[in-house]
């Protein structure tokens, strides 16, 4: 279903043919606000045929391209690519084409054998995202759906929403560089000061549309991330001064694909002391000023800007960031009663219980989607397989190694002398796992960058 147009209406200096600032409605702010969900992974599908800064795509291509023999059996790789984004907002206009959302409900389910009246004590603890997962009690297929509740507001509890993020009564100014604030006539005039405008003859008003079209993540040219200390040799030429390749083990590259499940929010945020490229730092920030008055009563700006990165691969993948709310386990609840909703809060009321006393405090064990790949194999945990070493390129082309496309590498690197090369073991830790995601968003020499002119 085509997304509705989303109206903004532009103060435009003609003489200096700029964007001075716009008016726009609770719409405009709600689908910023949506991109900040944006995984790093969405975004990367979302560019890639208008080309991006950095090369995190060539990573993204990479797992598109690995042979599903390198995934753990418990993965798969449209999962890992293409994940479902959930818009707790319900009805923000969402003006991105092709994107795996679930904006008005989320849906979970519970093994077929559970019911609210005559049901397996074991089978009605489990619940997935996936109707296709199975019940790790009795082995059937988990398709009995169950609705998400949310949990209660801690601004203005009690209070009706009419959806999205922000509050409708208001118009919102937003600035060329992505700055919103609430619409004031006085901050209008000395915003015009500020831009140093004479002749207010010189001013435009001008009303456009943004629609699927207008669509533009490139204001964000960001994700940001990681790492435990790992330790990866490197292949350099002595004189060149350059990463030629790297060879590294399954951690270095599950660590890459936790990258792509990133919201970008959480990237800014990560990033912000480091500087970054764009301007969505800028709408970040004004989220973080914007009084909770203006938010709708169900949003709270923590679960906005700080949003819990759920790693599917389990406790093994390395994911050394600073100050990342990160859970390998899934959270759900249900009330006592065994009735058909969840929640991943514990202190919300279920809709079907007769006392509004009553939460949902019976703790459910989370199951991750079956595979397609090796389905009655058993995992290691993490994303790919560990009996494999990996050859990291310069810009992060990963591929599974091969002696002969090492030999094949140095002849189009057109290495005359192999004693020119040098082998080093590096370690890539916290810092170096920042610096890498910062350098993966602005260079195609990522590796060389970081352990080369560090």
């Amino acid at each position: 279903m085509a997304a509705a147009k989303v109206s903004l209406k532009l103060l435009i200096d003609k003489k200096s043919h700029q964007v001075l600032f716009a008016e726009a409605g609770k719409e405009f702010v709600d689908f910023l606000i949506t991109i900040l969900a944006l995984p790093v992974g969405t975004v990367i599908r979302l560019l890639k045929k208008q080309g991006m800064v950095g090369c995190l795509q060539n990573f993204y291509e990479s797992i598109e391209n690995l042979s599903d023999t390198y995934l753990q059996p418990d993965q798969n790789k449209d999962s890992l690519l293409k994940p479902e984004v959930y818009f707790s907002g319900g009805v923000v206009p969402l003006q991105l084409p092709n994107v795996e959302s679930s904006s008005t409900s989320r849906n979970f389910y519970r093994c077929n054998n559970s019911n609210s009246y005559g049901y397996s004590t074991n089978c009605i603890s489990y619940v997935s995202a996936n109707s296709s997962a199975i019940c790790p009690s009795c082995q059937n297929s988990m398709s009995r759906k169950l609705n998400f509740v949310d949990p209660p507001s801690s601004i203005n509890p009690g209070s009706s929403s009419e959806g999205g993020y922000v509050k409708g009564v208001v118009t919102y100014m937003v600035m060329d560089n992505l700055v919103v604030n609430p619409l004031s006539a006085i901050s209008s005039i000395t915003l015009l000061n500020n831009f140093n405008v004479k002749e207010v003859g010189n001013l435009e008003e001008k009303v456009v549309d943004l629609g699927m079209d207008e669509k533009n993540l490139e204001s964000m040219t960001d994700p940001s991330q990681y790492l435990k200390l790992l330790n990866q040799k490197v292949v350099l030429p002595c004189k060149g001064q350059r990463v030629l390749f790297a060879e590294a083990g399954e951690d270095f590259v599950d660590f890459l694909i936790t990258i792509l499940a990133l919201p970008i929010g959480t990237v800014i945020r990560l990033l912000k002391k480091q500087g970054m490229v764009g301007c969505l730092q800028n709408f970040y920030e004004s989220i973080e000023s914007l009084s909770d008055t203006y938010l709708q009563p169900k949003q709270n700006k923590d679960s906005l800007l700080k949003p819990k990165v759920y790693i599917s691969g389990g406790g093994v993948v390395p994911l050394q960031l600073p100050n990342i709310e990160s859970s390998t386990s899934r959270k759900f609840y249900r009330c006592v009663q065994g009735h058909a909703y969840v929640s991943d809060d514990r202190t919300t009321s279920c809709p079907s219980c007769t006392r509004s006393s009553i939460t949902m405090t019976s703790e459910l064990t989370y199951v991750d989607s079956q595979s397609g790949n090796n389905s009655g194999s058993s995992s290691e945990g993490g994303y790919v397989k560990g009996v494999v070493t990996y050859m990291v390129m310069d810009d992060l082309v990963v591929k599974p190694m091969s002696t002969i496309s090492s030999i094949t590498l140095l002849n189009n690197f057109n290495v005359k002398d192999v004693g020119a090369l040098e082998e080093k073991v590096v370690d890539l830790g916290m810092e170096e796992g920042l610096k890498l995601l910062k350098a993966s968003l602005l260079t195609k020499n990522v590796l060389t960058d970081i352990f080369l002119k560090s």
